[in-house]
């Protein structure tokens, strides 16, 4: 990822759209979304399945078109339309079991014993997939936006004179100043509110436009940028910094967003999982062994083939490794994030502890401890199975 570069102008480009596509995309997944719900608003689940029996017909379509003949752009088309068509179905799809899931999981969250647990889960389950649906529709805009313009732009480099090169790239710059300096300053109203739009918004949407705009002028448009290690160090910032905030913290801030339960506790340790592994996961890859990737690369392998059959054989069982290990942790600070208000035996173990009810304390620590002793044995079994 680090190797991977780009042109000033592509560069440029993917600054200037990215965030429209990131808003496009969450806007879009939101609306399906709602539309989704809106299918089951009164707990039916008949247009779900409606719904999931389309997908079938689509996957038909979409190996008729492949095989069928005709142009290259047709096809390419063909295919385009078809992908988006799957992605809605399967958007409203979801959605629309998931809010049947929560109904479900409210009825039976009342219930004692097993269908409680069953029904807190469903009702979990099904929140998470509506609150992600939407970031999955801005972190798909995002990309898909940028490969798209990263493309239009290759295409305009190769078949423009250098003037044009030029001149689109300071527009670009000065598109992509204005919006992400805007964008941050966004941010940091809706924290802070600091109120007047004059100085939050306008004024440094017009510097950063300004400023980058200098900086296409003095540029070579041509020139390489190593789009890579960019990334790279923004993502790895970013991580830091929420892998800086410990769990329990987390589930208070989350408590206040969505409310007391376990659903504040299973975002917390899930943010907080997403962003240890990310550090786990991303340190492994920078030590792989070198000597598979240039003996797959000698052999005239692309650089998918190359992440196939060099990269991930060495990466697979230590991920597998790091994901079972850091669900033993999870096990164990889900106990801990119960004192915070995320729900589950460690919210019943401190209320038996603030109302004195000693004997039940003790009943819920000794559960903890069997629980905790049973998965750290499993889990560690199953890392010396596959490692």
């Amino acid at each position: 990822m680090i190797d991977v570069n780009s042109t000033f102008v592509k560069f440029m480009a993917s600054l200037a759209v990215v965030p429209i596509g990131g808003y496009l995309g969450y806007i879009i997944f939101k609306s399906l979304t709602d539309l989704g719900r809106s299918f089951t608003g009164g707990g039916e689940a008949s247009a779900s399945a409606l719904l999931w029996s389309v997908l079938p017909v689509l996957g038909f379509a979409v190996l008729k078109g492949s095989a069928d003949g005709g142009s290259k752009l047709f096809a390419t088309l063909r295919r385009v339309i078809i992908s988006a068509v799957i992605t809605v179905v399967v958007v409203l799809a979801l959605a629309a079991l998931a809010n049947v899931g929560r109904g479900t999981g409210t009825d039976l969250k009342i219930e004692t014993g097993l269908t409680g647990v069953i029904g807190n889960f469903i009702l979990i389950l099904s929140d998470a997939i509506l609150l992600g649906m939407p970031v999955l529709g801005f972190v798909i805009g995002f990309f898909l936006i940028s490969s798209m313009a990263g493309s239009v732009t290759e295409m305009v480099e190769d078949r423009a004179s250098e003037g044009v090169v030029r001149i689109v790239a300071i527009v670009l710059a000065a598109i992509a100043g204005m919006l992400w300096f805007g964008v941050i300053t966004a941010v940091l109203n809706w924290l802070y509110q600091f109120g007047d739009l004059r100085y939050v918004i306008i004024a440094p949407a017009v510097i950063g436009a300004v400023l980058l705009t200098g900086i296409a002028i003095a540029s070579n448009p041509h020139r390489i940028i190593p789009t890579g290690m960019f990334i790279y160090y923004i993502v790895r910032t970013i991580m830091n910094i929420f892998r800086s905030i410990e769990p329990l913290v987390m589930v208070v801030a989350f408590a206040v967003w969505v409310g007391i339960g376990p659903f504040a506790g299973v975002m917390a340790l899930g943010l907080h999982t997403i962003v240890a592994l990310g550090k786990l996961y991303s340190e492994q890859v920078e030590n792989i062994a070198v000597g598979p990737i240039e003996a797959v690369t000698a052999t005239g392998a692309n650089r998918l083939q190359m992440i196939i059959y060099a990269v991930m054989p060495q990466i697979v069982p230590p991920y597998i490794a790091f994901t079972l290990y850091r669900w033993d942790i999870n096990v164990r600070m889900s106990t801990i994030i119960g004192f915070g208000g995320g729900g589950g035996i460690g919210f019943l173990l401190s209320q038996n502890i603030n109302l004195l009810k000693y004997r039940q304390a003790s009943v819920n620590m000794i559960a903890i401890a069997i629980v905790v002793a049973s998965l750290d044995y499993l889990s560690a079994k199953v890392r010396e199975k596959i490692t």
